[in-house]
């Protein structure tokens, strides 16, 4: 095999990652990239469903459901430490009666925590992450999940945090947060896997060496193109779990997926072939 498609985010930490890889400036061994493509998280989650791209980014919370098909890489994702995604409003207290929340997708890992944190049923209407401020502005949602760049952006909009999803998770579990994973097909050869996860770790290598040459390729990608919020996202996001899972990352995910599931999990059900 000589060649691999890749489906990403076009956020920051993403472009920040694989952002080497893509624009040739390291070595691959031979291993081009046939298509690249940058997509919103629950288009990517639908994409991976379906199979369509040999290595993908997907919410951790979905990745569950894709591992008949797809191994999950050891590099490349996105763990939060005490962070992630914020549940906000125009005020600091969630409305009790007919509450309307936006969130980033029914697949998304966001989704999950919201869940996990708030328990009330409440009526749920399902958006690209960019929308979910306009429409908490606009007062057709009472309330919303944000990932991405808006954290950094919100309180200039006169919108209030009513609950940190990510670090309620980290408080209750005391364990990082799953959010984005990258997987690979498990059709391809088990050293071509091996040789992705390299590029992978190299790409980043090259890119935490050399990071202002990346800033045009990453910002030309962001939602939010001032500099200083794309390096505070990759600051936030792109840490020692994106280069290895390591222990504590693998059993965050193996919470993840128990909680999802309901039944105990272990590693060797999960990590193989990475």
């Amino acid at each position: 095999m000589n060649s691999i498609s890749l489906a990403i985010s076009p956020c920051p930490n993403d472009t920040y990652i694989f952002g080497a890889w893509i624009q040739k400036l390291i070595p691959t061994n031979t291993l081009a990239l046939s298509k690249v493509v940058y997509l919103d998280i629950q288009e990517l989650n639908t994409f991976a469903s379906q199979g369509t791209f040999d290595v993908i980014k997907v919410s951790a919370a979905h990745a569950l459901t894709l591992l008949d098909e797809y191994n999950i890489l050891s590099c490349g994702g996105a763990l939060g430490i005490g962070c992630g995604p914020l549940l906000i409003g125009l005020n600091e207290q969630l409305p009790i009666e007919s509450t309307i929340v936006g969130l980033p997708g029914q697949n998304t890992t966001a989704h999950f925590l919201f869940n996990y944190a708030i328990k009330t049923k409440l009526i749920k209407k399902y958006l690209l992450f960019s929308e979910i401020e306009n429409e908490l502005l606009t007062k057709k949602i009472d309330a919303g999940v944000i990932i991405h760049e808006n954290r950094f952006t919100y309180k200039n909009k006169g919108l209030k945090l009513i609950l940190d999803l990510g670090e309620y998770w980290t408080t209750h579990t005391g364990l990082p947060i799953p959010l984005g994973l990258i997987l690979v097909k498990k059709s391809i050869a088990p050293h071509v896997q091996s040789k992705i996860a390299s590029i992978i770790k190299e790409s980043l290598k090259f890119a935490d060496e050399n990071q202002s040459s990346l800033s045009a390729f990453i910002q030309s990608h962001a939602q939010e193109m001032d500099i200083e919020i794309c390096n505070m996202h990759i600051d936030l996001y792109v840490n020692k779990y994106s280069h290895d899972l390591g222990n504590d990352g693998k059993s965050a995910v193996i919470s993840l997926f128990e909680e999802l599931s309901g039944k105990k999990l272990y590693k060797d059900d999960i990590f193989i072939n990475i």
